[in-house]
């Protein structure tokens, strides 16, 4: 069969994990950029053919948390010697590398570029121990003369006020709400929770040692990533610091996407080639707030429904990488796939996830995307699915991969009409008589409990939220299922 020139195709990734020794010095960790051009070079050594880069159309870089050059694509150019090439920054969101995997084929598809180069790094471990040393780091910086290529996007704030105002921040804050929200959907205990997601964790945490990019890669029991000690404190109920992303890391990420015609002009191998099958990106309901379900995702299950529709089936993946962020994401989306998440013959990761592969910010997929290239490589019959997923389970990414070229050609779809569709909660802030839909109690870094952050719902369904300080409820919390209690709400203050 003739493969149409423009078919879109990856032909080079690249990956590094800059671990520290014991005694290392902030001095002797890496900047972003090092990592960034590293990772890029990787991934032409990777494409097996010279001066690869030479041909790029575009340079993408995937926006960093600590580090905020204003055109980070660009300072890499120029480390590499690139010209005429043009750069680009990304908006925020962990679905971003698979979202650029779907914008990137379909400009190939319609002669808009040849080839893209998407990059990314974070060395938060590098500057965790700056901080540490009360050390500044000298990263590299533009001026103001520097245009900043941002991206457009329509994100606003990802959380309302009134979650804001209840200690709702960061995905530790929020996450935890999803999870306990499905552990009394499905009637489990407190004690069956913590047993199933210590499996599931444990898991991850065995193909970690597999990954020889892996961050954390030894082996965790499923007891070991539950239990509470000094160094794998309480961060929010039901997760400790093993079941969350692990983001302290120094890791860098690349992929080459061109098209056919040109990959067989500079002389890469066949064998070489890893084709995108299909994509889709949808949104679920921006905030939390307006979610009927908290461990619901309809956006998964209209992209899902939408790859499906392009002829993909959940039984042929022989290769999967769902995103990972925290345990709760993992679950939800093996229940839209019709999978057993706990099934240890079928782990859904290639990385070992974000706690144990490591969770390098908005740049995790970038390296789920470089895993899943090696992996369709060494079994080309088989074909993958990465997933990935933004904010608070907001923005998602969903992309299917194989080493032959797809039939019929890559195809892509944004279902968000479908997901918009979807029935909305109201929310309101309001003093009265509640019961307690979901819960987390946020600890501080000694381990102490600091708030429990409650999302209840009123007599008409209505969401409100609230908290409490109260140290001896707090405990409850963590030893009593407390949701369907009934309580009062006085101003934002919860009373059971």
């Amino acid at each position: 069969m003739a493969i149409p020139p423009r078919t879109p195709v990856i032909v080079g990734v690249g990956q590094l994990t800059d671990r520290p020794t014991r005694d290392a010095s902030p001095e002797s960790r890496p900047e972003p950029v090092d990592l960034m051009v590293e990772a890029l070079e990787r991934a032409a050594i990777d494409t097996g053919v010279a001066k690869v880069l030479d041909s790029l159309d575009e340079l993408v870089a995937i926006s960093s948390f600590v580090w905020h050059p204003r055109d980070p694509a660009l300072l890499v150019a120029q480390r590499l010697g690139l010209r005429n090439v043009t750069t680009r920054l990304t908006p925020i969101g962990g679905n971003i590398a698979q979202k650029l995997v779907h914008e990137s084929a379909r400009r190939i598809l319609n002669a808009e570029v040849t080839t893209v180069a998407v990059v990314g790094a974070e060395a938060m471990n590098a500057q965790l121990l700056a901080r540490r040393a009360d050390h500044r780091l000298q990263w590299a910086l533009q001026g103001d003369e520097v245009a900043r290529p941002l991206d457009p996007t329509d994100d606003g704030a990802p959380l309302t006020d009134a979650e804001y105002s209840q200690g709702l921040r960061l995905p530790v804050d929020v996450y935890p709400l999803f999870e306990n929200a499905r552990r009394a959907r499905l009637r489990w205990s407190l004690d069956e929770q913590r047993a199933r997601l210590g499996a599931l964790w444990s898991n991850f945490s065995s193909v970690a040692t597999t990954n020889p990019y892996a961050w954390l890669a030894q082996y965790h029991s499923p007891a070991t990533i539950t239990t509470p000690t000094a160094d794998n404190r309480m961060v929010s109920f039901p997760y400790t610091k093993l079941l969350i992303a692990n983001v302290p890391v120094d890791m860098g990420a690349a992929y080459i996407i061109t098209s056919y015609e040109h990959a067989r002009r500079l002389g890469v191998d066949h064998d070489r080639m890893v084709f995108p099958h299909c994509g889709a990106d949808a949104n679920d309901h921006w905030f939390v707030s307006e979610r009927p379900t908290l461990d619901d995702s309809p956006a998964m299950r209209a992209l899902w429904s939408t790859l499906r529709h392009f002829g993909a089936r959940a039984d042929e993946f022989h290769h999967l990488d769902l995103y990972s962020c925290f345990p709760t994401v993992v679950q939800t989306a093996c229940d839209v796939l019709g999978i057993d998440a706990f099934d240890s013959s079928r782990i859904p990761t290639l990385t070992g996830g974000l706690t144990f592969g490591g969770g390098p910010g908005n740049n995790y997929t970038t390296h789920a995307i470089a895993s899943m290239v090696d992996a369709v490589r060494a079994d080309p019959t088989g074909r993958g699915l990465v997933t990935a997923l933004g904010w608070f389970s907001t923005k998602h990414s969903w992309g299917t991969y194989g080493a032959a070229p797809p039939e019929g050609g890559f195809r892509w779809a944004a279902p968000q009409d479908e997901v918009d569709a979807q029935p909305r909660c109201r929310y309101e802030q309001v003093n009265g008589v509640v019961s307690v839909e979901s819960y987390t109690v946020t600890h501080a870094r000694d381990g102490s409990p600091t708030s429990l952050i409650v999302a209840a719902r009123t007599s008409d369904a209505t969401r409100v939220w609230c908290h409490s300080n109260d140290a001896s409820l707090m405990q409850e919390a963590e030893t009593t299922e407390l949701i369907g209690r009934m309580g009062e709400i006085r101003d934002t203050v919860l009373t059971l």
